[in-house]
């Protein structure tokens, strides 16, 4: 069963997050994000890049929704944007994919819950972050 955690990088984030800009480029894999304001800038970056990643409009995925609305409640999920999971499903079907290539263990699952989309990201390395 997965196991959601909200994952809280720094102080001081905000609880709510919207992507501006999703980037891969062969420098890396690059999320930008804005405060509800937009008078901040969050970027995200897995600089050694990323070894999956999808983007789901957020009110297609009304399954993961009640699935984190029954396990952790709505506040949860509806009051904060950065997520690591654990034991995922994505996880594991990227595993199978790549028959071996990559330990179980070696892989992180980061979800990124914005009021719009849902950056999922499966990697190797943490990201660093940066406030503009």
């Amino acid at each position: 069963m997965e196991h959601w955690e909200r994952w809280k990088p720094l102080k001081d984030l905000p609880s709510t997050l919207y992507n501006d800009a999703l980037i891969d480029t062969r420098e890396g894999f690059i999320l930008e994000f804005s405060n509800e304001m937009n008078d901040k800038k969050y970027v995200v970056k897995f600089e050694d890049g990323v070894v999956s990643y999808r983007n789901s409009d957020e009110g297609s995925l009304l399954k993961t929704l009640h699935y984190l609305d029954q396990q952790y409640g709505t506040d949860f999920y509806s009051e904060w944007t950065l997520f690591v999971v654990r034991n995922s499903a994505y996880k594991q079907w990227f595993f199978e994919e790549s028959s071996g290539v990559f330990e179980p263990d070696q892989l992180q699952h980061y979800v990124f819950l914005t009021p719009h989309d849902v950056i999922e990201v499966l990697t190797t390395y943490p990201p660093s972050i940066e406030i503009l």
